[in-house]
């Protein structure tokens, strides 16, 4: 078992890992949190987007045939957070244009949650880092003039370890931060195009039903 550890403890990683000291754990679960939140809505945004033009193209086909019951049919089997509210409006067009405004804004209420979904998150991960990466590099720097102080030398052997340490947490930190804040801008503005969408297609379809 003993070239096992050997092998593991050589690997490059693992060795820099050990030499960040103990800020490189939390540092780690930041990183491995931050690429399934990034993965996931990857994946997210990738299915919830659409043909808008195509579907409402489809709904209006629809409605010009007094074919409600289709049209709902059609929203229902599209996927997407804009096919979901049209649906809504959809369903109480028979009430007026008032209910269907107020089911527009409750669908809205349940769909847009679902949009910003983990980026809460996200966001405090790229703050988390970043501390975390400045925290290290205080404590190795404290630890470098310590060694100095119990030697009474300033030997670049004697803090070596100690500046290694801040400068590999912050070097950690900001990789982390960085991709992690990127994205997060990327997904909100996600977000804040799905919410343009919802809205333009709401009141082209309010349109579509008033004629």
């Amino acid at each position: 078992m003993n070239f096992i550890w050997t092998a593991v403890l050589k690997n490059e990683s693992i060795s820099y890992l050990l030499k960040g000291g103990m800020l490189m754990y939390p540092l780690l679960i930041c990183s491995i949190l931050s690429i399934a939140i990034i993965i996931n809505r990857i994946w997210f945004y990738h299915y919830a987007h659409i043909n808008e033009e195509h579907l409402m193209h489809r709904i209006k086909q629809f409605l010009d045939q007094n074919m409600i019951e289709e049209a709902i049919a059609l929203c229902d089997s599209t996927q997407g957070p804009v096919a979901y509210i049209l649906k809504a409006g959809l369903i109480n067009h028979a009430k007026g244009q008032i209910a269907m405004e107020k089911a527009f804004e409750e669908a809205e209420l349940e769909a847009i949650p679902l949009l910003e979904k983990y980026l809460p998150v996200l966001g405090t991960i790229a703050s988390i880092s970043t501390l975390l990466g400045f925290t290290g590099t205080v404590l190795g720097m404290i630890k470098a003039f310590n060694s100095i102080a119990a030697s009474g030398t300033s030997s670049p052997t004697i803090v070596a370890s100690g500046i290694a340490e801040a400068l590999i947490t912050t070097a950690t930190g900001l990789l982390i931060a960085i991709p992690t804040v990127v994205f997060y801008h990327y997904f909100s503005n996600q977000v804040h195009l799905f919410t343009l969408e919802i809205e333009k297609r709401s009141k082209k379809l309010v349109g579509l039903l008033n004629k």
